[in-house]
């Protein structure tokens, strides 16, 4: 593993299960199709697939990737720069519901 992708896991979190899913809602949230969250550049589909089907127990349909460039700013004459990341796309073969005491809307 290249030095820049242990610092990328060290910045993003411990691999896989660590990261944050972010829900791509429809209008309700009874009939979640899709879900999306991002993940370490380094991590394939096959791995997403696997570790979505084996940990959360779904039955995954697809997994579409995007690879994201960190955003890059400007702070103080210093050129700060956000790590890579890769965002993943996972079509799920049967709808699941969702507690909506569970998912936050806005910035609650």
């Amino acid at each position: 593993m290249i030095m820049s992708e242990v610092n990328q896991i060290r910045k993003m979190g411990n691999g896989l299960l660590d990261l944050p899913m972010q829900l791509l809602m429809s209008s309700s949230i009874d009939n979640v199709k899709e879900i999306a969250f991002k993940t370490i550049s380094s991590v394939s589909k096959v791995d997403i697939k696997t570790c979505l089907e084996s940990t959360y127990r779904f039955e995954v349909k697809k997994v579409r990737t995007l690879n994201m460039q960190g955003k890059k700013k400007r702070r103080n004459g210093r050129l700060v720069v956000k790590p890579n990341y890769k965002k993943a796309y996972i079509t799920l073969k049967n709808p699941i519901s969702i507690a909506s005491d569970t998912v936050s809307k806005g910035n609650e």
